[in-house]
C-alpha cells in the first residue's frame, strides 16, 4: 500500500512541474489599438501564426473590444505559448462581423496589423507583421487607418 501511495505522489509531483514548465512558456499578447473611430463599431483582433496568418476564421485568439465612444482600447489574449505571431485588427464600421472591402478588395473599414506595416497597395507578409511572444505579458499597440492613410 505504501508503495501504490508513494507511486501517487510522484506522478502529481511530475505532473506539478509538467504545469509548471507548460505556464512558465505561455504568455498573453496585450494589444493596444489606437486611432480607434469614437463614433464606429466593435473592434475585431485576430492572433495568427504564419501558416494562418489573413486566412479567415483561423486566428489562434480572437477577441471583441467595445470602444464605448472612446478613441483606443486595450484587450488580451488567452495564454499563448511562447512563439513569434502576428496581430491582424479592423473596426467593424456597420456591425456586420467582417472587415467589408470595395469591389477590388481594398478595405473600406479602418484595419491595421502589429507592427503597423504601410500596407496600402499590398497586403503584408507575415514577416512585416511579425511579433516575438516570449514574457508573460507582452504589449503591442496598433494604429487603425482607413486605406487612403496609409
Amino acid at each position: 500500500m505504501n508503495g501504490v501511495l508513494g507511486v501517487c505522489l510522484f506522478l502529481l509531483t511530475m505532473a506539478g512541474s509538467q504545469i509548471k514548465d507548460v505556464l512558465a512558456t505561455t504568455g498573453r499578447l496585450k494589444v493596444h489599438v489606437v486611432g480607434v473611430a469614437a463614433n464606429g463599431g466593435d473592434i475585431y483582433v485576430a492572433v495568427h501564426r504564419e501558416a494562418t496568418f489573413l486566412q479567415d476564421e483561423s486566428a489562434l485568439s480572437s477577441l471583441v473590444l467595445s470602444p464605448q465612444g472612446k478613441k483606443e482600447v486595450t484587450g488580451q489574449s488567452e495564454p499563448l505559448l511562447y512563439d513569434i505571431y502576428a496581430v491582424a485588427v479592423y473596426q467593424d464600421m456597420n456591425g456586420n462581423g467582417q472587415l467589408d472591402k470595395n469591389a477590388l478588395g481594398i478595405p473600406t473599414e479602418p484595419y491595421a496589423f502589429s507592427n503597423n506595416p504601410s500596407v496600402k497597395w499590398r497586403a503584408p507578409t507575415f514577416k512585416d507583421a511579425a511579433l516575438q511572444l516570449n514574457q508573460a505579458e507582452q504589449a503591442t499597440s496598433i494604429t487603425l487607418k482607413y486605406w487612403k492613410d496609409y
